[in-house]
């Protein structure tokens, strides 16, 4: 595989790749090129730029993990040159972008799934097993957190909303993302959110379903202690708690009684989340299949996230249909 992007999320998918059965990373792109030297020196990579990478003859996936805005050019082209892609969430910046990404990639055959990571973890997995198998009983009320500084302060091009989306699309859309796979599709949307210095940012957004749980949800760039994140799920039968700076960061909370399950901590993972994305794609794709998060569902959570920014900015509740 190719790596577009040297960045934080560029280094983490060629460290995760690095080792995994019949997969190595061979070419590292990045603006300007000199900057992926070193990854690409850790990787046993060589430097290239993004046209190389999307031309070369030994490189059958091109991950995308370039600032937003530049995902569709980048995906497209990469298509067009007959590769499969995996790209960083958000899948574009802009729903246009992304129908366009999906079109060539559905046109040119090949794979484009969609870097919505936190499908791999560990509390959130079992939080959907625990609503699918009934534990909680009838969902009513979800509240979900994530938060870290202002990533501004490592790369500007995050502070320019026409290219990162800002804390909505950078962070809030984990969660968005989350919901959907967990809930189905929404209703209907309402939010708020609040832009100060130094970029700090806050949004805070209500999603309704038609017959299932109120949901809130924060998105925060004003953690001064760092990343965090954190989900309280809420049912008939007992609540789910999440919280990553707990020692145990994921209990169950039920009545009392001998059916009912206990505290239980998160286990520890030999190996990453980020890890186990990529060899759960390069699994589907040998087989064949579809990837757990494809370009329409990169794209119908984008959507999602462009409907809670909408909202917040017009003050009105936005009623929800997914693209198709």
């Amino acid at each position: 595989m190719g790596v577009l992007g040297a960045g934080f999320a560029g280094a983490m998918h060629a460290h995760s790749a690095m080792g995994l059965d019949d997969v190595q990373v061979v070419a590292i792109a990045a603006l300007p090129l000199d900057q992926g030297a070193a990854l690409a020196q850790e990787c046993g990579a060589r430097l290239a730029t993004a046209e190389q990478i999307c031309a070369a003859d030994d490189i059958d996936l091109v991950v995308v993990a370039t600032p937003t805005h530049l995902h569709a050019e980048y995906a497209t082209a990469a298509a067009k040159a007959g590769k499969h892609v995996f790209c960083e969430k958000p899948i574009a910046r802009t729903r246009e972008q992304a129908e366009e990404m999906v079109r060539a990639c559905d046109a040119a055959g090949v794979t484009l799934a969609v870097g919505h990571v936190v499908r791999y973890f560990p509390e959130y997995q079992r939080a959907k097993q625990l609503l699918d198998d009934g534990t909680l009983g009838r969902p009513a009320i979800a509240t979900l957190v994530r938060g870290n500084f202002s990533v501004g302060s490592a790369r500007e091009w995050y502070l320019d909303s026409a290219k990162s989306g800002g804390v909505v699309l950078d962070l809030m859309l984990h969660d968005l993302d989350t919901v959907r796979w967990w809930f189905g599709e929404p209703s209907r949307v309402y939010a708020r959110r609040f832009t100060g210095r130094a970029g700090l940012e806050y949004a805070l957004a209500t999603i309704r379903y038609d017959d299932r749980p109120i949901v809130h949800i924060e998105g925060s760039w004003a953690e001064h202690a760092g990343f965090r994140t954190g989900f309280e799920l809420r049912g008939d039968r007992g609540m789910l708690v999440h919280d990553s700076r707990a020692t145990s960061p994921l209990t169950v909370q039920s009545p009392a009684g001998p059916a009912g399950p206990a505290m239980m901590a998160t286990p520890t993972l030999a190996e990453s989340p980020y890890r186990r994305q990529l060899r759960d794609l390069f699994a589907r794709i040998g087989r064949g299949e579809r990837p757990l998060v494809d370009g329409h569902e990169g794209l119908r959570s984008l959507a999602l996230g462009l409907a809670v920014i909408e909202s917040a900015d017009s003050g009105n509740v936005i009623e929800w249909k997914a693209p198709a």
